[in-house]
């Protein structure tokens, strides 16, 4: 099937498969070769901690890519979601659109994009191994906001 006709929302975190010995090798690269020339993906059932899952297979440059599934029940319908009807002027849209384009990146990297929270763990965990004083927490430069959000569905939600 075509990626297009999957719904992000229902694709999960993904995880790299490899052939589990020279078996296994000849099929998975049957596999991603198909996958690959042919520009689709796979949905397959799959058992994870006793469990049946649907999942998604991909290829990313040499490998398959395995993306968890939410089932159809699992994900939430939006309408319940929505805001009461308002009324928008172009102008107010059209403005929208280009502070959107004054935000857009080409790419995910730079210091707003690093895992600030891993870094810090690994710090703490260096000072302990070495039996030295845990680093200080800094303090955040700006007040925190907190948003609501409602997410996709059961058991997401």
């Amino acid at each position: 099937m075509p990626l297009e006709s999957v719904d992000p929302i229902r694709i999960a975190e993904g995880y790299y498969l490899q052939p589990a010995g020279q078996v296994a090798a000849k099929p998975y690269k049957l596999l991603r070769l198909a996958l690959a020339r042919s520009a689709k993906v796979a949905v397959a059932k799959y058992a994870w901690s006793g469990r049946e899952r649907l999942g998604l297979l991909r290829v990313r440059e040499d490998a398959i890519v395995l993306h968890g599934m939410g089932w159809p029940d699992e994900i939430r319908d939006p309408a319940e979601l929505l805001p009461p009807a308002v009324e928008l002027s172009e102008d107010e849209i059209e403005g929208a659109l280009a502070l959107m384009e004054t935000m857009a990146r080409e790419d995910l990297a730079g210091e707003e994009f690093r895992d600030s929270y891993t870094e810090a763990v690994a710090k703490i965990i260096e000072a302990k191994r070495e039996d030295k004083p845990l680093p200080e927490a800094p303090e955040p430069k700006e007040p925190g906001e907190v948003l609501e959000c409602a997410r996709s569905g059961s058991p997401r939600t």
